[in-house]
Order: C-alpha cells, then structure tokens, then sequence
C-alpha cells in the first residue's frame, strides 16, 4: 500500500492527509518528523497575514519530498510570536511562554507514537528565541531526542549575498516575497509590491544587532516591511529556495 501524498508529482508523507493504518504502516521508514512553523502577522501593503505559514508550509512539503520516504510532514503551526507586530491591525501573536508549549505537546504527542527526530521548519524569526528555550527543554526532558529548527533564509545565505541589493533586509522584502512567489504566490499581492517606508537609517538598523532595545515594528518601519520588494521575482525565490533544501538536506542526512 501506498500511503504517500504527492508533492508536485514526488511522493511524500503529509499526516493531515493520512490514516492511522497509513501512519503506522509508513513508521517502517519514517524516522523524521517535520513541523513547519508560520506566523500571523502583517507583510507591509504586498503580503498577507500568512506569508510565514505559507512559506513554511511550502518549503516543508519540497523537504517531505526530498527526504520521503524517512520524513513526515506535520500540520503547519500557523501562529508564532509577533508581539512587535501587533501595532499592525490584523495581526495574532502568542506569548513566548504558550509558543513554547505548544511545540512542546507535539514533540510529546509525536514521540508517544514512536518518533524520536523533530526538525522545525521556521519561517517567522520572531520564533527562533523560543525555539531555542524550547531546544534546550527538550534536550532536559529527554535522553534519546534530536531535534533542530532552521529557517529557509539563513540556510541560503550565499544566494542573499550574491542576488539581494536591499541595504535593510529581513521582513517582506525582496528576500522574503520572492521565497512567497514559488511557494505560496497565493500570498503575495504583485500590484501593490513597493519599497519600504523606513523610519531607520541603515546606522539604526546595524546598532540594533549588537544594542537591542525593545520597540514595536511601527517605530522601524511605517509601511510595515523592510527593503524593496519591487525586486522580488520566482527566479530569485527558485535559487533561494533550492539552495536553502539543497544545504539542509546535508545537514540532515546524518541527523
């Protein structure tokens, strides 16, 4: 029996459209859990709330692929932590502390099935610190768990330096949309892309890596995104996405 979805005509395993009898027929290879983490939070004039879950959800679904059949891909996790966003309407976080615990009791859900590997799939950086609390906790709580969480920007790096020209870059910009346009075009509004309207200078913007101070979103930027978007095209998304799988799977073929 083939339990295996399709992903552009590739087989994987996607658990919202299984069986339990499917499921645990798969577990014979399966050995990998894959949780995509989104957000709902504002993308500027050119994105909708679920840029980070659809981007997420995307790059999960060609992960799934790539690594079927060792992987199963789970639901996507649609909220995250946007706290810094809310002075946008629209937007839903989650405290860092409810976050946590979600991820949490699925790890716990998943691992009472068998599964003992998690790789998070992140697509909102507002999440990475409560990943890693959550990476920390889960190390205390088990002996026999891996578990790593990555985002599809940081892991094609190489194609940011060489394609990308945005000074201030990490939030609807040309990065950002572009990765939208190949894996969920559906959340990209292309009539309305622009450049942002920043309240940073680029000194701002480098002072605030080292010197955190706490703010909302609006005191950075008055349109709500970074960079320019109108540079944003599906052949810069295809080289940022394909790099970022082609770099991850490396990392988790001995994971």
């Amino acid at each position: 029996m083939d339990n295996g979805a399709e992903y552009e005509g590739n087989p994987l395993y996607l658990l919202a459209e299984m069986t339990w009898p499917e499921l645990k027929e798969a577990l014979d290879t399966v050995d990998l859990a894959v949780i995509p983490l989104g957000a709902t939070e504002q993308h500027g004039p050119h994105g909708t709330f679920a840029v980070d879950t659809g981007r997420a959800e995307g790059f999960a679904h060609r992960l799934g692929e790539r690594l079927y059949p060792r992987a199963v891909v789970c639901p996507t996790v649609p909220y995250g932590i946007s706290p810094h966003h809310m002075s946008f309407p629209g937007t839903i976080t989650l405290t860092g502390s409810t976050f946590i615990k979600v991820l949490d009791e699925i790890v716990e859900s998943l691992y009472r099935h068998g599964l003992r590997k998690f790789f998070f799939a992140n697509s909102h950086g507002g999440n990475r610190p409560g990943l890693e609390i959550l990476m920390g906790q889960l190390t205390a709580k088990y002996n026999d768990v891996k578990a790593a969480h990555c985002g599809i920007s940081r892991m094609a790096g190489e194609v940011y330096a060489k394609e990308t020209h945005s000074e201030i870059m990490g939030h609807a910009c040309e990065g950002e949309m572009s990765q939208a346009m190949v894996l969920a075009p559906y959340t990209v509004r292309t009539e309305a892309l622009a450049r942002a309207d920043l309240n940073y200078t680029l000194e701002d913007w480098e002072r605030r890596k080292v010197f955190s101070v706490a703010q909302t979103w609006d005191k950075i930027t008055a349109s709500g995104d970074l960079g320019d978007a109108t540079k944003a095209s599906p052949e810069l998304g295809e080289k940022i996405v394909t790099t970022a799988l082609d770099n991850l799977v490396e990392c988790l073929r001995n994971f």
